[in-house]
């Protein structure tokens, strides 16, 4: 098939690869012009090596091109807009795609603007497809689960949806067609049922820090129960990123305005940002109160690893109490620095390192942030070597408690202050 593909979002250039990958030609229209300068001169986009990567091959063999052909005509219209990008669209006066079979929309704009793209694009085939990409894994996170589809235009467009998504997703039990509204509303939800188990978890494993219970325990059994699973049950310092916090806030909105009164989602999100500072308490608590001149190490600062994205990132709330207080701050990870610079240009009390071990040197107290692989085995006896007070702050649970105390830290983790001696 011939498709086209307008935006500049990070959906527009997943989109755009796996379906050239299964051989449908596509054209990609930006319509952003640093976006556009860096496709055509194969430079880095969104930060992510991979997924560049893979569009520069798409380009280079041709199964992706930056400007239409006049003689090409397409059959599938995706309009993957950031959210600048819709707002512009929505107020410009000739949008029609009425040539276009099909309109698919896959752009972050909300509950019922799909049935608004309708006449705006004076197109009755629009359809919306959710998407749940994640950060760090766009890639494969594209065809980790079933093609949710919001249809109300009949078998014969269901069937064309099909048949351009049929060499990702083959099987007829990979499609679930619904009304537009639901998909939406769909999509909102699963976002906020995977908040709930986070916040669920976090809320769970201060409770066990105060009984002396070790939540990893609590933790691995839960996830042995087939009503529960594995996924997203993992305590730790918060959780951040521009999709997630942004569907968490619709739909809570969503929900106030239908008059329901019960308060879940607030709560929820409440939970989370009380959980974001976390290990500041635990540094003030360390400290008894005093962390003027501390020097306080942090490894990791992306709201999840390999990403450069700090939306809504623990780290900020982190840093900005530790300042109230004069502590002193070394930053160390592998891609969000240049962010964090631009966020805090004029602070004095931030010092961004780019090397983990000159993060710790003279450090009261390493914090671990964000859980890149590189931080999972360090090297202990370097760290003994530069730090000046052995404190290890685990906000993400991946360390051994046993072990690193073994090497002669102090250690608290997220709900493991209970654990279970041998």
């Amino acid at each position: 098939m011939h498709i086209q593909v307008l935006g500049a979002s990070i959906n527009a250039a997943v989109m755009a690869y796996h379906l050239s990958e299964v051989g449908h030609s596509i054209v990609w229209l930006p319509q952003d012009e640093s976006l556009f300068k860096k496709l055509d001169s194969r430079r880095t986009i969104f930060d992510d090596l991979r997924l560049t990567s893979v569009l520069h091959d798409q380009l280079d063999a041709g199964r992706i091109t930056l400007s239409p052909s006049e003689t090409q005509v397409s059959d599938i219209c995706i309009l993957a807009f950031t959210a600048e990008q819709y707002m512009l669209f929505e107020c410009q006066q000739d949008n029609d795609l009425s040539e276009f079979k099909l309109i698919i929309n896959y752009s972050h704009v909300g509950l019922g603007k799909t049935n608004l793209l309708k006449s705006l694009t004076k197109n009755a085939n629009v359809v919306y497809i959710p998407d749940f990409l994640q950060e760090g894994n766009l890639i494969r996170s594209f065809v980790s689960s079933n093609l949710i589809v919001g249809c109300e235009s009949g078998k014969a467009v269901e069937a064309l949806v099909q048949e351009a998504f049929r060499p990702i997703f083959p099987l007829e039990s990979q499609y679930n067609f619904m009304s537009i509204l639901s998909a939406e509303f769909t999509k909102l939800s699963i976002s906020g049922f995977l908040a709930t188990k986070v916040s669920f978890m976090n809320d769970l494993s201060n409770a066990a820090e105060a009984l002396g219970v070790d939540i990893e325990e609590v933790r691995i059994a839960m996830a042995t129960d087939p009503r529960i699973g594995k996924q997203y049950l993992y305590p730790g310092c918060g959780f951040g990123g521009g999709n997630l916090t942004r569907d968490v806030l619709t739909l809570k909105q969503v929900v106030q305005q239908t008059g329901n009164t019960t308060g879940l989602l607030e709560k929820i999100w409440d939970i989370n940002e009380y959980q974001k500072e976390i290990i500041f308490r635990k540094l003030w608590n360390l400290f008894h109160c005093q962390l003027k001149d501390k020097v306080i190490a942090f490894w990791g600062a992306a709201f999840k690893p390999n990403t450069a994205s700090l939306a809504q990132a623990p780290i900020l709330k982190i840093l900005e109490a530790c300042w109230a207080q004069g502590a002193i701050t070394r930053v160390h990870d592998p891609r969000a620095l240049t962010t964090l610079k631009e966020l805090y240009p004029d602070q004095p009390l931030l010092q961004l390192c780019t090397d983990q071990y000159e993060t710790v040197i003279d450090a009261d107290a390493l914090c671990l942030v964000t859980e890149w692989k590189q931080y999972w085995s360090p090297d202990f006896n370097e760290l003994r070597r530069r730090m000046r007070q052995l404190h290890l702050i685990d906000g993400r649970n991946i360390y051994r408690p046993e072990y690193v105390e073994q090497q002669g830290f102090s250690y608290q983790g997220i709900g493991r202050t209970g654990v279970r001696k041998q």
